[in-house]
């Protein structure tokens, strides 16, 4: 609850970010802790077991010049879609579907801890981010130009890949 709740609040409207590369940063009271290069369009999706159920939940979204864009949320749980208020869910699979609202954050700030065993896919690339934060500390996900401090070739390192 606390984390959609955390997204819900960060939804502030920010001028389009520059043309060019981009790279998804987090961000940990210690400073940057890992980078990976994205383009317009590439989807992102946060994966947690939620606070109070201990259900998986799923929240999808589109890189764009704007940050991220919400595309959907999936649940496990149909209890969950009538705990946030979602008026239309469709069920698809195991899952209980929202289609977002294309709200824009330009930053997303978490909490992940062990218990939440949240993460972060970008295309088939997995970044468990409970073990990212210090004492589950907060967890800043942005979407910046590549050349704000970070060339290309530097986010794809701290992403594992050769650049």
């Amino acid at each position: 609850m606390r984390v959609l709740l955390l997204l819900l609040a960060m939804g502030l409207l920010a001028p389009p970010l520059p043309a060019g590369a981009r790279c998804l940063t987090l961000e940990a009271e210690g400073g940057p802790v890992a980078s990976t290069r994205v383009e317009d369009g590439d989807e992102v999706r946060l994966r947690f077991l939620h606070s109070l159920w201990g259900s998986p939940v799923e929240e999808d979204f589109r890189i764009t010049g704007e940050g991220l864009e919400l595309v959907r949320l999936r649940y496990a749980e149909r209890r969950l879609v009538e705990f946030y208020g979602h008026e239309a869910a469709r069920r698809d699979g195991d899952w209980w579907v929202v289609e977002g609202d294309r709200r824009h954050f330009r930053a997303l700030t978490l909490r992940a801890n062990r218990e939440s065993r949240m993460q972060l896919s970008v295309g088939a690339e997995k970044i468990p981010l409970w073990t990212l934060a210090a004492s589950a500390g907060p967890i800043r996900l942005t979407v910046i130009a590549c050349g704000d401090g970070t060339s290309p070739g530097e986010a794809d390192g701290r992403a594992g890949r050769d650049p």
